[in-house]
Protein backbone atom coordinates (compact mmCIF):
# COMPACT_ATOMS: atom_id res chain seq x y z
CA UNK A 1 0.00 0.00 0.00
CA UNK A 2 1.25 3.49 -0.85
CA UNK A 3 1.05 6.09 1.86
CA UNK A 4 1.08 9.84 1.48
CA UNK A 5 0.29 12.31 -1.25
CA UNK A 6 2.11 14.10 -4.07
CA UNK A 7 -0.15 16.69 -5.69
CA UNK A 8 -0.26 20.21 -7.11
CA UNK A 9 -3.07 22.46 -5.93
CA UNK A 10 -4.20 25.39 -8.07
CA UNK A 11 -5.69 28.73 -7.05
CA UNK A 12 -9.18 28.97 -5.61
CA UNK A 13 -9.00 25.58 -3.93
CA UNK A 14 -9.19 27.13 -0.43
CA UNK A 15 -10.50 24.71 2.13
CA UNK A 16 -9.35 21.67 0.19
CA UNK A 17 -9.66 18.75 2.60
CA UNK A 18 -7.85 15.89 0.92
CA UNK A 19 -7.42 12.84 3.17
CA UNK A 20 -4.97 9.96 2.83
CA UNK A 21 -3.52 7.14 4.93
CA UNK A 22 -0.33 7.39 6.98
CA UNK A 23 1.64 4.33 8.16
CA UNK A 24 2.73 5.77 11.52
CA UNK A 25 6.37 6.20 10.56
CA UNK A 26 8.34 9.46 10.69
CA UNK A 27 7.35 11.42 7.61
CA UNK A 28 8.22 14.45 5.52
CA UNK A 29 5.87 17.32 4.67
CA UNK A 30 7.15 19.64 1.93
CA UNK A 31 5.71 22.32 -0.32
CA UNK A 32 6.99 24.16 -3.36
CA UNK A 33 5.25 27.42 -4.17
CA UNK A 34 5.40 27.46 -7.96
CA UNK A 35 3.64 30.83 -8.13
CA UNK A 36 1.24 32.84 -5.98
CA UNK A 37 0.94 32.29 -2.26
CA UNK A 38 -1.07 30.44 0.33
CA UNK A 39 -0.85 28.29 3.42
CA UNK A 40 -0.89 24.49 3.50
CA UNK A 41 -1.70 22.62 6.72
CA UNK A 42 -0.97 18.99 7.49
CA UNK A 43 -3.52 17.55 9.91
CA UNK A 44 -4.08 14.23 11.72
CA UNK A 45 -7.53 12.82 12.46
CA UNK A 46 -8.28 12.11 16.12
CA UNK A 47 -11.80 10.75 16.50
CA UNK A 48 -14.02 13.09 14.48
CA UNK A 49 -11.60 16.05 14.71
CA UNK A 50 -8.53 17.00 12.70
CA UNK A 51 -5.62 18.60 14.55
CA UNK A 52 -2.82 20.52 12.85
CA UNK A 53 0.61 18.87 12.88
CA UNK A 54 2.33 21.66 10.94
CA UNK A 55 1.65 24.53 8.56
CA UNK A 56 3.82 25.90 5.74
CA UNK A 57 3.42 29.13 3.74
CA UNK A 58 6.65 29.20 1.74
CA UNK A 59 8.97 26.75 -0.03
CA UNK A 60 10.23 24.30 2.55
CA UNK A 61 9.68 21.14 4.44
CA UNK A 62 9.75 19.49 7.80
CA UNK A 63 9.78 16.05 9.36
CA UNK A 64 6.84 14.96 11.47
CA UNK A 65 5.85 12.06 13.71
CA UNK A 66 2.24 10.92 13.77
CA UNK A 67 0.58 7.61 14.60
CA UNK A 68 -0.90 5.35 11.95
CA UNK A 69 -4.16 6.76 10.68
CA UNK A 70 -5.69 9.40 8.45
CA UNK A 71 -3.96 12.66 7.54
CA UNK A 72 -5.30 15.50 5.46
CA UNK A 73 -4.07 18.53 3.55
CA UNK A 74 -5.92 21.83 3.98
CA UNK A 75 -5.19 24.85 1.75
CA UNK A 76 -5.93 28.41 2.91
CA UNK A 77 -5.58 32.00 1.58
CA UNK A 78 -4.69 30.68 -1.83
CA UNK A 79 -5.96 33.02 -4.54
CA UNK A 80 -3.46 32.67 -7.39
CA UNK A 81 -0.84 30.33 -8.80
CA UNK A 82 -0.17 26.77 -7.67
CA UNK A 83 1.53 24.95 -4.83
CA UNK A 84 3.01 21.45 -5.01
CA UNK A 85 2.64 19.33 -1.87
CA UNK A 86 4.43 16.11 -0.91
CA UNK A 87 3.70 14.11 2.24
CA UNK A 88 5.46 10.75 2.53
CA UNK A 89 6.71 8.44 5.24
CA UNK A 90 10.50 8.22 5.27
CA UNK A 91 10.10 4.43 5.39
CA UNK A 92 7.16 2.70 3.67
CA UNK A 93 7.46 -0.49 5.78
Amino acid sequence: MKYGIDKTYTANQDGTNETFKHNGKTGVFAIGVNSGSGTVKLQHQIGTKFVTIDSLAADGGTQFVSPMGTLRIVTESFSSGNISVVVRPLNEH
